[in-house]
């Protein structure tokens, strides 16, 4: 009777182990779209516009930006994209600093682990100067709103 409590807890053990796998490898892999949806001109993109061009890297007709702090930069980032915090927003002469860092004939895409800094990025950039804004167009400029993991070599949209 011993046996088979201690068999029945090695199994159950064992299936927690590779479910546990399971879903580690389905969280640190790249989500793949069947129905890919088209780029807007600008601003919200989300998984389904999004997630086709990281699957296999960043993309290079794209400009990536990381919008987390300079620490959380340093912890884990994929190699390839720029951080430009969007907490300089909260220091004078903000727009001065971060718009000669963007380039100017590059589709720009803002990211964060969620996308509500990559948002605020966005529109601190496009909002008129009379609103506090930089007042830049928002043509080729996007923020994700997804689900984002930094792998060394991509970026892991889901």
């Amino acid at each position: 009777m011993k046996r088979a409590i201690v068999i029945v807890v090695c199994v159950v053990f064992a299936l927690c182990i590779a479910g546990g796998g399971a879903y580690f490898y389905i969280s640190n892999s790249p989500r793949k779209v069947a129905d890919p949806l088209p780029m807007p001109e600008n601003g919200k993109v989300t998984v389904e516009n999004a997630a086709p061009l990281f699957y296999e890297g960043l993309p290079a007709d794209y400009f990536v930006v990381d919008v987390r702090t300079p620490q959380e930069y340093e912890k884990k980032h994929t190699e390839g994209m720029v951080n430009i915090p969007v907490a300089l927003f909260e220091e004078d002469g903000a727009c001065e600093k971060i718009i000669p860092q963007l380039p100017e004939n590059e589709k720009i895409i803002f990211v964060c682990p969620f996308g509500p800094r990559a948002e605020e990025m966005f529109y601190n950039l496009t909002d008129p100067k009379k609103d506090g804004g930089c007042g830049i167009s928002p043509d080729g400029m996007y923020y994700l709103i997804a689900k984002v993991k930094y792998g060394k070599d991509r970026l892991i949209v889901r």
